[in-house]
């Protein structure tokens, strides 16, 4: 091989290894920020109930499984502009098993478990009215939102910080948590955890005990209340309760 052949094959291998390098390089770098993404915080947001089991009826008949889904997905949205992780659990309303749930949010590397409810009241306080000729029951005696966590949750100390965190940014804006699953009464009764700002203890609950992380249920309003069932649709309170949520879980550390 003549000397200009060689120069011209050498000239071509070393642009080869510079194009390998250049090609190795990318590869690690996108598998870091892959790292880091699937690292970083991320919530599983539970839209609790489905379609077969809807939870409770609003006073206008609106099951509770509509008001949780319309409120995860202003939820989510609100996370992504914030830039913070999140994925729905059942949010196609098939999952009927509680403890799939928390299997699910396990799977999808969930590092916090969020499940959103809309709130009752027991069948001793409905009273009859009758709405567009239909007859349904209301009570106008409980309002506000409540928080609960589980001390039988692996992260029962975080669970209960994020509760309080999530608690006091829903005071800022001006909501109060209902005090009515603390009556001595079949079906309430529950325990304060921190009665300032809204949080219960409810150790047996499925979702917040088997989940492999901190977690909180939120019941977000009272649907059974005509007035608060109407206010809590409104978009802009929907989207301001969201906005509380998420600061409330990125004091606590949670998100970003």
């Amino acid at each position: 091989m003549s000397c200009h052949f060689r120069g011209l094959y050498r000239r071509h291998m070393r642009t080869i290894e510079r194009t390998l390098m250049c090609i190795l390089m990318l590869t690690l770098v996108t598998m870091l920020i892959s790292c880091i993404a699937n690292s970083a915080p991320l919530v599983a947001i539970d839209v609790g109930h489905s379609k077969l089991h809807p939870g409770a009826m609003s006073a206008r008949g609106k099951p509770e499984f509509e008001f949780n889904l319309a409120f995860a997905q202003m939820l989510q949205e609100t996370f992504a502009a914030s830039g913070a992780r999140s994925v729905l659990i059942g949010g196609d309303g098939m999952m009927l098993e509680l403890q799939h749930r928390t299997v699910a949010a396990e799977v999808k590397g969930a590092t916090f478990f969020l499940s959103l409810h809309h709130d009752s009241a027991q069948p001793q306080y409905l009273e009859p009215w009758k709405w567009q000729g239909v007859a349904r029951r209301f009570t106008d005696r409980f309002s506000g939102y409540s928080l609960f966590v589980s001390r039988k949750n692996p992260y029962p100390d975080a669970s209960l910080k994020c509760a309080r965190m999530i608690g006091s940014a829903l005071l800022q804006i001006g909501q109060t948590p209902t005090h009515h699953h603390a009556e001595n009464i079949p079906g309430e009764n529950r325990e304060w955890a921190d009665q300032n700002v809204g949080v219960y203890y409810f150790d047996d609950l499925i979702v917040l005990k088997t989940a492999k992380t901190p977690a909180v249920l939120i019941e977000v309003g009272v649907i059974i209340n005509r007035s608060e069932e109407q206010t809590i649709q409104e978009p802009a309170k929907r989207r301001a309760l969201a906005t509380a949520i998420a600061h409330g879980l990125s004091d606590c550390g949670v998100i970003p």
